[in-house]
């Protein structure tokens, strides 16, 4: 609900009871929105260490690592590499996003549309991986689908923490 401060005090409740990193990139990413950047940058480290520490495991964090890496680390070639190993591992459609996702922050948006096109082909109706597919087919300069798949995001979930850039991405669009 865009409410970030009282996410953040949730998901730190969360992370307390269980210091798992992925629970500590869901409190990183809200603090962050919150505009605790400096406690949200500290729980980024904690984030990227433990993180990095289970890559090789089955149960790990690493569509959050991709994600990290992507998004607030401008590592984009780790997050491809770490989405190459992933992708290898498993097909599902959350995967398929990240893995989307990081090509996409390398530049491959083409590659990136195919595998975000193969995620949403299983029926998933996820505000998420709409407002990716449609973020990779502005970078491929298809508007029209761009568009279509912003609002399909926002008809989804217009509160998501994907709504305010699904919302920006959308009013830049050139009219179609």
């Amino acid at each position: 609900e865009g409410n970030f401060a009282e996410a953040a005090q949730l998901l730190q409740q969360r992370y307390r009871s269980a210091a798992h990193a992925e629970n500590a990139y869901d409190l990183a990413v809200a603090l962050e929105r919150a505009g605790k950047r400096d406690e949200g940058r500290a729980l980024f480290a904690e984030f990227e260490a433990k993180a990095r520490k289970e890559i090789e495991s089955p149960d790990n964090a690493n569509r959050e690592l991709i994600f990290y890496y992507a998004d607030y680390a401008n590592r984009p070639a780790e997050a491809l590499r770490i989405a190459a190993r992933e992708i290898g591992l498993r097909k599902d459609v959350y995967t398929l996003d990240a893995y989307g996702w990081a090509l996409s922050a390398n530049g491959r948006n083409e590659a990136a549309g195919e595998q975000l096109q193969a995620a949403l082909a299983v029926g998933v109706r996820d505000a998420q991986l709409f407002y990716h597919a449609g973020i990779i087919a502005e970078r491929a300069g298809d508007v029209a689908r761009a568009a279509q798949l912003l609002r399909e995001s926002l008809k989804l979930n217009p509160v998501s923490e994907h709504a305010g850039p699904a919302r920006v991405a959308l009013d830049r669009l050139p009219a179609s």
